[in-house]
Formats: C-alpha cells, sequence, structure tokens
C-alpha cells in the first residue's frame, strides 16, 4: 500500500513537469529599488494595470527573509489555458513592452528570482482558495536523494494534519528542485492562533518526532509575508 502511494505521489509530481497547471503563479522576488517599496510598488503599478487587462490576477507581497526585506510581484492562475492565453497576450502587447523598455533598466537589477509554481497536492484547486490569505509562513525543502516521494508525503500529511485545526496549508513546486511549504491566515494573530492549536496536538507532535527521526528533506530557507495590496 505504501508502495502505491509513493507511486501515485509520483506520479503527481511528474505531471507538473508536463504543464499539468492548476492554482499557479508567477512571481518576481525584488529587492526593493533605492530601499524604497513606494517606489518599488509604484513601479508595480505601472505593469499591474496592463497585464491585469489581459487577464492577470496581480498582488504585492512584503516578507522579510532571513533579515532580508523583499517585496514580490505575484500573478495568480486557475489553469494552464488560463496561464497560456495571458503569456500570448502579453507577448503581443506594446503596453507591456513600452514599460519594460521605460521601466526594466531600473527594476531589472534588482531581481533576486522569477519562478513559476503550481499546487502539487490539491489538483483541484483554484486561485480562490488564497482569498482570505492576507499573512503567511513558508519553508522550502529539498528532497533528500531518493527521497522525493517521501517528503512529498510527510508534506502531505502535515497538510492534513493542519486542516483539521483550520490551518490553510499548501505544497508548491516547480515539478524540479525545491518545495515550498506554505501556511496562510487572515492575520498575523489568526494565523499564530491555528499553529498554537495544531502544535499542541499529539498527532502533529507524532508526525514532528517521525520527520525529525528520519528526515526525508533538506531545510533550505524560510520567512514570513505579508498581502499589500
Amino acid at each position: 500500500m505504501k508502495y502505491i502511494k509513493k507511486m501515485t505521489l509520483m506520479a503527481l509530481l511528474l505531471g507538473f513537469t508536463s504543464f499539468a497547471i492548476t492554482d499557479n503563479f508567477e512571481a518576481w522576488d525584488i529587492k526593493p529599488v533605492d530601499g524604497s517599496t513606494a517606489l518599488t510598488f509604484s513601479i508595480f503599478d505601472e505593469v499591474k494595470v496592463i497585464q491585469e487587462k489581459l487577464g492577470a490576477h496581480v498582488e504585492y507581497w512584503q516578507h522579510d527573509v532571513m533579515g532580508d526585506n523583499v517585496v514580490s510581484y505575484v500573478i495568480r492562475f486557475n489553469t494552464g489555458a488560463e496561464w497560456a492565453s495571458f503569456k500570448d497576450k502579453l507577448a503581443q502587447s506594446e503596453e507591456f513592452q513600452s514599460w519594460i523598455s521605460e521601466y526594466w533598466s531600473i527594476l531589472g537589477p534588482n531581481v533576486l528570482a522569477s519562478y513559476s509554481l503550481n499546487n502539487i497536492l490539491d489538483p483541484s484547486a483554484e486561485k480562490n482558495i488564497w482569498k482570505n490569505a492576507n499573512v503567511v509562513h513558508f519553508s522550502s525543502w529539498e528532497a533528500v536523494p531518493g527521497q522525493g516521494s517521501d517528503m512529498i508525503e510527510s508534506m502531505q500529511k502535515s497538510i492534513e494534519i493542519s486542516k483539521k485545526y483550520d490551518l490553510d496549508a499548501f505544497a508548491y513546486s516547480s515539478g524540479l528542485g525545491q518545495v515550498f511549504f506554505v501556511m496562510a491566515g487572515e492575520s498575523w494573530s489568526d494565523l499564530q492562533k491555528k499553529l498554537e492549536k495544531r502544535n499542541a496536538s499529539k498527532e502533529w507532535n507524532q508526525h514532528w518526532m517521525n520527520i525529525n527521526k528520519d528526515p526525508s528533506g533538506t531545510f533550505i530557507r524560510a520567512a514570513y509575508s505579508v498581502k499589500v495590496n
């Protein structure tokens, strides 16, 4: 039975490498231009108007990554068709090309990362699962060689337990490399209250003990983020 479960998880992961997109988002992580989030968001505002006319759903997030101030420009999609339609329109947009010409020389040198991630454990999810998420804690992990399916299975168990305490939890990946485990709340107080309830449970403590006893993943980094628009 465990072998079958691992095969199912591996098939799910392989599906995402072939663009089985659902609850997908693209993002730029950016160091604020001249140290100013206000200036950076004003540049975001210019391109947001253009991209939302083409069907995008845009959010700005600000987070603290190991003490570094980083802001993110995030575009969410429900389906692969929605993503593809947006990308086709964006490639033909003269307004977007004008924005690139005017602002990319300012913004580009401050881009720390750009990426596209999919919700890997909830194939039916849509971007509206984030409608009540105003704050998040995320951690990124890399699987120990040969234990990718074990790490995903562990995250799946973490999500199942979290949801028993009304704690929204998700796992995202591009299909290769790091996997992001995300927990969300309406506010910091809401997130903390739900975390404390989950962490006090016998089931969670047993699960966490098992994780630490035989880890299948290596911790990379963590951050708290807040939605600012």
